[in-house]
């Protein structure tokens, strides 16, 4: 017998089918404005904060861009429910100079969700979001990819997937690895430093934001990675990518490889601009082996 589905259940079903077939974009624009970037901070600041975001640290990467990092209740619950949820915990919120026009962007939570293999898609705190601080436009590739993709996503056969870590240093005990890399952000370890820190209720994990800007070794840089390299192909700019993650799970320190972060958040770059970083994921490995200290073998996972 064929089970027929009726009124409000059949228009559910239809939506929940649509969304998972619907193409997520990485990034979002809120809104653009003129005048002083100084400014358009402090009014996106003030716009997070009375939407239920918690403000946890923020940086500049280059001149005329700036990073506001934030977390609420849900994401951290969201980070909970699953193995290296940590990832997800932390929204980036950016304001670019770009012609004249401050840009105000933020990564799409749906498209993180996705990527970072989270165990739910935070849809609700992305709407909460979308409706404090706007969401003008949806960028960053051509088609999008879908969230079934993202689970699995690499850039080509071969390279590395979500789960495919850095993995960084080991420690004695979980404490002693938090421990570690903040005493090594907090002396600028290799030209480093602390963007944020976030403990994971109920797990032994921290995630950290690690600024690059001041890193000498240009390969690993903010600016040469992203302003002079990546987003010379993006009008709208790829800031929120910024900073890197480091994550303590337990008494291992580890990070998303380069060539999967970099091509997760930006799948339609050329071959010819992943061959501009071509020693980059390296040099990013060994700086980010220096802020997790500790032992480089003898991971328990």
């Amino acid at each position: 017998m064929k089970r027929i589905i009726h009124g409000a259940a059949a228009l559910l079903l239809v939506a929940g089918t649509a969304a998972q077939a619907e193409n997520l974009q990485p990034y979002v624009l809120a809104y653009t404005e003129q005048g002083p970037i100084e400014a358009s901070v402090a009014t996106v600041k003030d716009k997070l904060r009375a939407t239920g975001f918690e403000i946890i640290g923020e940086f500049s990467p280059y001149p005329g861009a700036q990073v506001v990092a934030v977390t609420d209740a849900d994401l951290r619950d969201a980070a909970t429910k699953s193995r290296y949820g940590g990832f997800g915990a932390v929204q980036h919120v950016a304001v670019t100079q770009e012609k004249g026009q401050n840009q105000v962007s933020y990564l799409n939570l749906r498209y993180l969700a996705a990527a970072y293999r989270l165990g739910e898609d935070l849809s609700p705190v992305a709407a909460r979001l979308e409706s404090g601080l706007g969401a003008q436009q949806r960028y960053g590739t051509e088609k999008g990819r879908s969230a079934e993709d993202l689970k699995s996503f690499n850039y080509m056969v071969g390279m590395e997937r979500f789960d495919d870590f850095y993995q960084l240093g080991t420690h004695k005990t979980y404490e002693e690895a938090v421990s570690a890399v903040e005493a090594n952000l907090n002396k600028n370890v290799g030209g480093t430093a602390l963007v944020y820190k976030l403990e994971i209720p109920g797990r032994k994990q921290t995630v950290f934001g690690v600024s690059r800007a001041q890193v000498s070794d240009q390969r690993a840089n903010d600016k040469h990675i992203m302003a002079d390299t990546v987003d010379k192909m993006f009008e709208i700019k790829t800031t929120p990518y910024l900073p890197y993650q480091v994550l303590v799970d337990d008494r291992n320190v580890i990070a998303m490889h380069m060539r999967f972060r970099m091509a997760v958040w930006h799948p339609d770059l050329t071959m010819m601009t992943f061959g501009k970083l071509m020693s980059s994921p390296g040099a990013i490995e060994d700086l980010l082996k220096q802020v997790a200290g500790g032992k480089k073998k003898d991971f328990s996972f």
